[in-house]
């Protein structure tokens, strides 16, 4: 009986051996579930919770802001340099009294403003609770753009942006020849020769010529000079380079033939040096060094 239950113990030996290996891949497998649950549950829920808190955020921000009646725009300030008026502006903009100050954008009324062809700078701001603040800085134009049976008239400012006939005043000096074609209002003229028109018309524009320089017309059609019509009926020839320079010449000239009592209708600039002065009735040439 003794050898039996000796022989009985030893045979449990390695069911023993069997159940104390297959413990251990149990818990294994125990953890590698708990893991994948928890790994389940962030990939589910940290998207879940983004998402509430996304539209509990913005549900907070309509009721506290966007949608409160305390934050109505009761007053639009508009300033401007130029002449156009608030009440344009405010439908350039696109606002109105009664929106939400804090649901409108001032980077898009900015960018409506801008698209404006006579509006060169615009900036937008909010002063809480209920006024927003517009300030608009209006192009200036400085000559008009003119053809042999050209349509509407259109304008140009001294950077070269086209304006549309409501910027065009009988005052401003024509520039004929321009090489654009189809131009339109909020265009940039890329023609060069026009550059140097607009140069001319700033110069000319300054407190010491001005009295004596008024533009009237400013012909393109040749590429190497500027054909310039003055207000008191001389044409002048200028090359393109130095224009400073030939103005300043120019201004000598004119002062000289009055002092001479020199009738003079046409002032060739064209050449570096020995500039020429021509009556209307020419018959010889008045020069001047």
């Amino acid at each position: 009986m003794a050898f039996g239950g000796k022989e009985a113990r030893r045979g449990n030996r390695p069911r023993n051996r069997a159940l104390r290996a297959a413990a251990p891949a149990a818990e294994r497998r125990r953890v590698r579930r708990q893991r994948l649950g928890i790994l389940l549950l962030v990939l589910v829920g940290l998207p879940a919770l983004g998402a509430g808190l996304y539209f509990g955020g913005r549900a907070a921000w309509r009721e506290l802001f966007s949608e409160n009646d305390f934050f109505r725009i009761r007053r639009i300030e508009v300033t401007t340099d130029g002449g156009l008026d608030a009440k344009h502006i405010e439908e350039y903009a696109g606002v109105r009294a009664g929106l939400n100050l804090l649901a409108v954008r001032p980077e898009k009324i900015r960018a409506a403003l801008l698209a404006v062809p006579v509006i060169a700078n615009a900036q937008v701001g909010r002063r809480l609770p209920d006024t927003l603040v517009v300030e608009v800085a209006e192009r200036v134009a400085v000559a008009r753009l003119g053809w042999p049976r050209s349509g509407a008239p259109l304008a140009v400012d001294a950077t070269g942006h086209v304006l549309g006939p409501s910027s065009v005043r009988a005052s401003l000096p024509v520039v004929v020849g321009v090489r654009d074609k189809g131009l339109r209002p909020g265009d940039v003229v890329q023609d060069p020769m026009l550059t140097d028109a607009l140069t001319l018309l700033e110069l000319c524009n300054h407190e010491g010529l001005r009295p004596e320089l008024a533009v009237a017309s400013i012909d393109l059609g040749e590429e190497e000079r500027l054909a310039v019509g003055l207000t008191s009926g001389e044409t002048v020839l200028l090359a393109r380079d130095r224009l400073a320079d030939r103005l300043d010449k120019l201004r000598a000239m004119r002062a000289e033939a009055r002092k001479r009592g020199l009738d003079l209708a046409v002032y060739d600039m064209t050449v570096d040096r020995n500039y020429v002065g021509r009556p209307a009735n020419w018959t010889e040439s008045v020069q001047t060094n």
